[in-house]
């Protein structure tokens, strides 16, 4: 769960983008900004007590120069607030946010062998008929230990129609009342 700050800063971005309708241009800057300002040396660049307000805020106008002004006032208003480190943060929930404004659910699918194409079609169309999403964007992984069926998570709802949860559901429903001869 993103903290209050993340997701305040991550809300005015969205506003922004929203009222100047430059959703795209927004999503592509901040993904090359988190790109920069994610890497481990310049989160200890600009987390550095040592370096003045001043040079950090050049920093920022010189590592993100190629993205529009207002992403880069934000970037920078993350820096002078002293939270580079949770920018990344902030770009997740902005993505969120956008996702949901477009009728996206993002989902992961495991499963116990990969799917092909026409299985694929089936889970996402289940997908997005249980979640009223318009598009699912499907991120898959292979789990032999599901032993069959699917296990999908979208956004914070899990859908688990695996045999190993099955199984064990069935083992606790007989090991709760015994069966009598």
């Amino acid at each position: 769960m993103a903290s209050t700050s993340v997701r305040r800063y991550a809300q005015a971005a969205f506003a922004i983008a929203i009222e100047r309708d430059a959703l795209e241009v927004w999503e592509r800057d901040l993904a090359t900004a988190r790109e920069v300002f994610t890497e481990s040396d310049v989160q200890a660049f600009m987390a550095a007590p040592s370096v003045p307000e001043t040079v950090k805020l050049d920093g920022v106008g010189t590592l993100i120069s190629g993205v529009d002004p207002l992403v880069r006032n934000l970037v920078s208003l993350i820096v002078a607030n002293g939270d580079v480190e949770r920018f990344g943060g902030v770009c997740d929930v902005f993505q969120e946010l956008l996702d949901e404004h477009l009728g996206i659910g993002r989902a992961e699918i495991t499963t116990a062998v990969p799917l092909d194409d026409a299985r694929r079609g089936r889970i996402v169309e289940s997908l997005r008929e249980m979640t009223g999403h318009e598009r699912i964007e499907v991120t898959e992984s292979v789990d032999p230990e599901i032993i069959g069926g699917v296990v999908a998570r979208v956004g914070d709802r899990l859908f688990d129609g695996s045999t190993r949860t099955r199984l064990r559901s069935m083992r606790e429903s007989l090991s709760q009342r015994p069966l009598s001869a």
